[in-house]
């Protein structure tokens, strides 16, 4: 769920994750950090926005988001005398960290993964402003999910206004090879005896305990204790089965080409697509109990000195055209239906864009534990024991 550069393959998904993609979390409940983050608990308003478009835009995000892979959206820049200039990110908390700073860059334009559309929105946080979607027309043609309903009004659209717009998305799959075992029914399933030291795995924290709470059925991403131990012990149980974890997806897939690995465990749908390309028989599926989806969203941050070249930015970003060329130089999934038109055959398959709302079903997208709830693990905690596990403890 995306940090990607054009050779997406060498991410770790949030780093891709999504790209690793997911990976490090914000630590909120800092004292500090949220003394400093307060604004006076003012509640933002929509910014008037103007059609002054050009010069700087001070980007702040994954490397690959700033679609220097698409010919579309640089001549765009070229036309309109953008110059872009990035601020690449290693985690998500360098977006905060950055912005807090007191840097003298004015930031115009970063990304969010979806939990982080409630921290960021509303107060002590509130880095981020309201958006006025009459200067994002090409917003007006998402799909639904990503525009209404309850995810979205989750993540992207809180209390009535819209904070984010959804770009770049993919989901957690197991992908295995078709050559060389039957095709899983379940998680679990990788856990045979046969399989041990032929499965695969890119670490991530948030990755791994949300599929551990869909696997075990449990109401993610919100575990009592007694839940959160029984997922650690099951993907202690998933880490007794590699060797050890794969660097980045680029990695996973070469594994499955060569055959050292037969199966991964918390994969990526774009795998299965590149280990095709190398020749290998490898698909990508979602195993019974069900996955996740990682998506994240354009933004403009209260530092911007550009507002109107951002709004701009993000409406080009999102037309069908440039959505298409980022989807195949990222590996991601595309949130227009017109852009679904103009992707390769092989990319269009990846994804069932005909029905997504059964597939967000079976993917949905998720946020962090509920902060405040009594006897709800934290994210924090994810992090911590996370470390243990992947050390092999």
């Amino acid at each position: 769920m995306a940090e990607m550069p054009m050779n997406a393959q060498g991410l770790t998904r949030r780093g891709l994750l999504r790209r690793g993609g997911l990976l490090a979390a914000l630590a909120v409940s800092a004292p500090t950090l949220l003394a400093a983050c307060g604004d006076g608990g003012k509640s933002a308003a929509v910014p008037a926005v103007g059609d002054k478009v050009g010069g700087a835009l001070n980007y702040l995000s994954w490397e690959g988001y700033d679609l220097t892979g698409s010919k579309k959206m640089m001549a765009w820049q070229g036309a309109k005398s953008v110059k872009v200039n990035p601020t690449y990110i290693s985690t998500s908390d360098d977006i905060l960290a950055k912005i807090k700073s007191g840097s003298s860059v004015g930031y115009d334009l970063i990304t969010y993964y979806q939990a982080y559309g409630p921290l960021y929105s509303k107060k002590p946080l509130e880095i981020i402003e309201p958006l006025d979607l009459a200067h994002i027309p090409n917003a007006a043609k998402l799909f639904p999910f990503f525009r209404e309903g309850d995810a979205a009004a989750r993540f992207w659209n809180i209390d009535g206004k819209q904070w984010g717009i959804p770009m770049f998305w993919s989901a957690t799959t197991l992908d295995y090879r078709t050559d060389r075992m039957p095709k899983p029914e379940s998680w679990l399933d990788l856990l045979k005896p046969e399989f041990k030291g032929k499965i695969g795995w890119v670490p991530d924290a948030t990755a791994a305990f949300t599929l551990g709470g869909r696997i075990l059925g449990f109401d993610v991403p919100n575990y009592t204790q007694d839940q959160f131990k029984q997922i650690v012990d099951l993907l202690r149980r998933f880490r007794g089965q590699i060797k050890g974890f794969a660097p980045s997806f680029g990695d996973l897939t070469n594994q499955l080409v060569s055959g050292e690995v037969i199966a991964s465990f918390a994969g990526w749908s774009t795998v299965g697509l590149w280990a095709g390309d190398k020749g290998a028989k490898v698909e990508s599926i979602i195993p019974k109990e069900g996955t996740y989806t990682s998506c994240d969203a354009w933004a403009v941050p209260k530092t911007t000195r550009n507002r109107d070249t951002a709004y701009a930015w993000v409406n080009q970003a999102l037309s069908p055209e440039v959505q298409a060329e980022a989807a195949v130089a990222l590996g991601t999934a595309v949130t227009s239906p017109e852009a679904v038109k103009l992707l390769p055959a092989k990319q269009q398959k990846l994804y069932p864009y005909d029905n997504l709302e059964e597939f967000f079903t079976k993917a949905p997208v998720f946020g962090f534990p509920d902060k405040g709830r009594s006897g709800i693990v934290q994210h924090e905690e994810w992090l911590s024991e996370w470390s243990n596990i992947q050390g092999g403890a």
